[in-house]
């Protein structure tokens, strides 16, 4: 290992080579088949690459040379030229085409035999490859949790008898990937759970670093059980209380409050001495404080199922209600 004291630590990974000699080119590549090739002008060519009329017009000047394979400037150029000519070419699509090739140079291809040329302490240098295995994995990683959120999103938003349980302040549902460590690791529902025409709609798909308050809440929990992943808010009534008391649910109870920090610390507290994670946490509310009940589980979908099981004793109480009510109520005969 050589001396970073003498030598300087030099941070220059592989993507800024990518971004010096392999993007210029691969972008004068694809206006010179535009132009040349296929009869645009350079303004039309720039517009379609979001790049200005004058770095385009450069595009013979950049391929006079090229530190990166010409064969594979000419493949990847090749792809992208006839889907933005098909008008088919996302920029999703754009984005994995491009960044695919980047990435399998890095693997021992040029930009791999380039980065050296630089940096010659990186002879023997794997780091490309140990990022890749590790990558695929926390992408598998991540992707089994955003799919299993919209598994669970799903399901709520099809029981339009959820918007009864939705709370004033609205709600969330999370899922943390294992071993979190932040909230960035936790992903959830951007702008929350609404209610829209009696409804619960989820007014964006799950995405990680979504739900920062009630992720803070899912890393407490997952302090004392790193198996309890996943969380939901609901809203509390005495009604609910007692469902989850009749229902086999394990709970703790209490007081929430304005203070952000505070708060966490309560919710901290009102687990931290328990045998284990109960089902529910409940907030009893306080000043100015909405109470509302968190419930637990390993993923999103037991979550949910976890909810609904409380939303079937809900409903029956509430039929019981009206029923109830439809009886001490007098009918308009009556009042005749």
């Amino acid at each position: 290992m050589s001396d970073l004291r003498n030598e300087g630590l030099k941070l220059r990974p592989a993507c800024e080579y990518a971004i010096k000699y392999y993007l210029p080119q691969l972008r004068a590549k694809v206006v010179k088949l535009l132009v040349e090739k296929h009869g645009w002008n350079i303004s039309e060519a720039a517009k379609v690459l979001a790049i200005s009329p004058t770095a385009a017009a450069k595009y013979s000047r950049l391929l006079e040379t090229s530190q990166i394979n010409s064969e594979i400037i000419d493949d990847v150029a090749g792809i992208l030229t006839r889907r933005i000519l098909k008008k088919d070419l996302s920029y999703e699509e754009a984005i994995e085409i491009i960044c695919g090739k980047c990435i399998e140079m890095r693997l021992g291809g040029d930009l791999c035999q380039l980065h050296r040329s630089f940096i010659p302490a990186l002879k023997n240098c794997r780091a490309c490859f140990q990022i890749a295995a590790k990558g695929r994995k926390v992408a598998d990683e991540r992707s089994k949790i955003l799919d299993n959120l919209r598994i669970a999103i799903y399901m709520l938003e099809s029981r339009h008898e959820f918007s009864m349980l939705i709370p004033e302040v609205r709600t969330n549902i999370v899922m943390a990937l294992p071993n979190a460590k932040s909230t960035a690791d936790i992903a959830g529902v951007p702008g929350r759970i609404t209610v829209y025409r009696g409804k619960p709609f989820a007014v964006a798909p799950p995405e990680f670093n979504a739900s920062k308050f009630l992720a803070s809440l899912l890393l407490k929990v997952m302090e004392i059980d790193k198996e309890k992943r996943s969380m939901i808010c609901i809203k509390y009534d005495e009604e609910i209380r007692d469902i989850i008391h009749s229902s086999n649910f394990t709970s703790t109870e209490f007081h929430g409050c304005k203070n952000r920090e505070e708060y966490i610390k309560r919710f901290a507290d009102s687990i931290s001495k328990l045998s284990k994670i109960p089902d529910a946490i409940i907030d009893l509310g306080g000043v100015g404080i909405e109470p509302v009940v968190y419930i637990v589980g390993r993923n999103a979908v037991e979550v949910v199922e976890k909810v609904f099981r409380i939303l079937e004793e809900y409903l029956k109480s509430d039929q019981t209600r009206k029923d109830t009510s439809s009886i001490q109520r007098p009918s308009h005969h009556h009042l005749l």
